[in-house]
């Protein structure tokens, strides 16, 4: 589903204008995380996502959609009904909501060229801002009762 207004509520009505179903769509921003650095003297020379293209962050979110409902159905979500974005994006995939939170990311990088650390959150402030500027995103449009229908396209650096 492609919508051109990021926020908005579609709201349908019967005939006696009583409120049938609501469905709003939502777009958030979403950054996958950093699997390697190369650092070269003082400075970040690349920084290598885990998914760098539309295709791939669209399958690594629709396995997670799928893995959510499998939970759903087992009864995993019994006191709260699940959300998108903190189940299937903040839990289950490789994504993070803001570059903060991928440079935050705890988990192992392969970081060439500065021996000292294994994640980018242990390098100097210069460089974790280095790494910061070249992370590329995407946005993530998607219907809050229907995950199944969300788009996703690249943020224009």
């Amino acid at each position: 589903m492609n919508m051109e207004l990021p926020w908005y509520l579609l709201v349908c009505v019967t005939s006696n204008t009583k409120l049938e179903s609501i469905m709003s769509i939502e777009k958030i921003k979403a950054f996958p995380e950093i699997t390697s650095v190369v650092i070269e003297g003082d400075d970040v020379v690349s920084v290598t996502q885990g998914y760098y293209d539309v295709d791939k962050v669209i399958a690594h979110i629709q396995t997670c959609i799928e893995m959510v409902r499998r939970y759903d159905k087992m009864g995993y979500y019994n006191l709260a009904k699940p959300e998108f974005v903190n189940e299937v994006i903040t839990t289950f995939t490789n994504l993070e909501l803001s570059k903060k939170d991928v440079i935050r990311a705890n988990n192992f990088m392969e970081i060439k060229g500065f021996k000292e650390c294994n994640r980018v959150w242990q390098l100097p402030d210069e460089m974790k801002v280095q790494a910061s500027q070249m992370l590329q995103g995407f946005y993530v449009t998607y219907d809050t009762e229907n995950w199944e229908d969300f788009s996703v396209e690249p943020i224009d650096s």
